[in-house]
């Protein structure tokens, strides 16, 4: 079994975590100034339907990303919660370790590469 530095991943992932949570509240003050009206130079009335089209799919993508974020920053906590366990870098599939390659690559991942290409219908 390999020996890996678990505070270097933790660090990383709290690192992370943090980039996350600035990055959500950045699109949440976005769609809150949007929400209000901070976005429309005129009334919804004036606006041509394209420009109300185009409002509505950057908050539906802003949505999206901020809800892909949370997903990961919950990654990230199982991560954090493995290293105090002391399973961090076992895939939860197989029970084999990850790489560290792709731990070093993506700190929150839980499965080795083939299990995620199974997972993934790859």
């Amino acid at each position: 079994m390999r020996k890996l530095d678990p505070e270097k991943y933790r660090k990383m992932l709290r690192k992370e975590r943090e980039r996350l949570h600035k990055e959500i509240e950045y699109i949440e003050q976005d769609i809150s100034y949007a929400d209000t009206g901070g976005s429309s130079e005129l009334a919804d009335y004036d606006q041509h339907p394209a420009d109300t089209g185009s409002e509505t799919y950057e908050r539906e993508k802003d949505l999206a990303i901020r809800d892909s974020w949370r997903e990961i920053i919950g990654r990230i906590d199982e991560a954090i919660g493995k290293i105090d366990r002391g399973t961090y870098g076992q895939c939860d599939r197989c029970g084999r370790d990850i790489p560290k390659e792709r731990l070093d690559a993506i700190p929150h991942a839980i499965y080795c590469v083939e299990c995620q290409d199974i997972i993934e219908g790859r």
